[in-house]
Parts: C-alpha cells; structure tokens; sequence
C-alpha cells in the first residue's frame, strides 16, 4: 500500500499543479488520484477524508466539465470575481457538510479524528465548489485545509500523503498567486472573465 499511496500523492501534486496553473488536464490526475484515496483513508480509519475524496473525484468531473464550458482559442479556465451569493452559498454548504460530518462520525464510526476529519473535509467541500466556479478564495482556503491536513495525516500515520499535502500548501499559495493576477486583470479590463 505504500507505493500506491505514493503514487496517488504524486498524481495528486500533479492534478494540483496543473489547476493552479489554470490547466484543465489537472482534474485527470487528479480525478485518479482521490479514487485511489477513497480505499486509502478507508483503510486508514480517516472516513470523512474518504467520503470527501469521492466528493473529489465527482467534482473533478463537475470541474472538467465547467472548465471546458469557458474554453476559448486554447485557454482553459475564466477566473471570476466572488459575489455574496457565492461566498455564502460555499459556507452553507460547508456547514452543514461539517455538521453531518461530525454526527456520523461521532456516533456511527469507531473515528479517532471525528473533529479534525469533519472539519477539513468540511471545508474541502467549500474549496471545490469555489474552485469549479472559478472564485480565487479557492486558494487560500485550500491553504488552511493543507496545514490542517498534514497534521492529520501524520497523526494517522500516512506519510507520504502528509507530504502530499505540504506539497499541496505550496501550490496553493503559487495557485493563489496566479489567479489573484488574473483576478487583477479581469478588473482592469471591465469585469470581462480572463481566461489563463
């Protein structure tokens, strides 16, 4: 399991690289990668991260999809500006994702990490959601995800994919970064979409 787990992590990185560049291919990697994770933190006894890691891979189809619905003369993904609409309809949907978390976790699951495991797969749901809508919040939030998610998986021994995962901290300031440019663009050009 050892290999697969790094392999899965590698992909992982891969995926992430490519979205943070604003490259559709990342959900392909990405999407094989969060279906090996489902089996990995089940094994594991990580059962959030696990459902979370479908959510993952469903929405990387959702996001490929979307992505390819802005697709223009060879460019990928059209960063927009979040409106309130957006940002509360990601909080709701992360809190109520937290709290079934933690109710089935806590009282249906032999779960040693029911806060830690509800919480960054809570705010995992926030974080795609944004990201397959193209919001640059997507980033900064991954980043707090990352921290919280390496202490996790350290904590349940799995460390290549707490590697993955600082890895993963690292590209989510570098995607930060990129879309927050775009984001500056797309203000300076009369609130058009631009495309990376």
């Amino acid at each position: 399991m050892f290999w697969v787990e790094i392999g899965a992590s590698l992909l992982g990185i891969l995926g992430v690289w490519d979205l943070g560049g604003g490259r559709r291919r990342g959900y392909i990697s990405g999407i094989l990668s969060t279906s090996v994770y489902v089996a990995l933190c089940s094994i594991h006894g990580i059962y959030a991260d696990a459902v979370i890691n479908a959510w993952y891979t469903l929405m990387g189809f959702v996001g490929w999809f979307a992505w390819g619905q802005r697709k223009d003369a060879g460019v990928i993904v059209a960063v927009r500006p979040m409106g309130t609409k957006g940002f509360w309809v990601g909080i709701g949907y992360g809190l109520l994702a937290w709290f079934v978390f933690w109710g089935l976790l806590r009282y249906y699951t032999d779960s040693t990490v029911v806060v830690w495991d509800a919480t960054t797969s809570a705010l995992a749901i926030t974080a795609m959601l944004w990201m397959a809508a193209g919001y640059t919040w997507n980033w900064p939030l991954w980043l707090i995800i990352n921290v919280l998610s390496v202490g996790l998986y350290l904590h349940k021994g799995m460390v290549p994919t707490a590697g993955q995962y600082l890895v993963f901290g690292f590209l989510a300031l570098r995607g930060w970064w990129i879309w927050s440019r775009a984001g500056l663009a797309l203000n300076k050009a009369k609130d058009e979409p631009l495309l990376l």
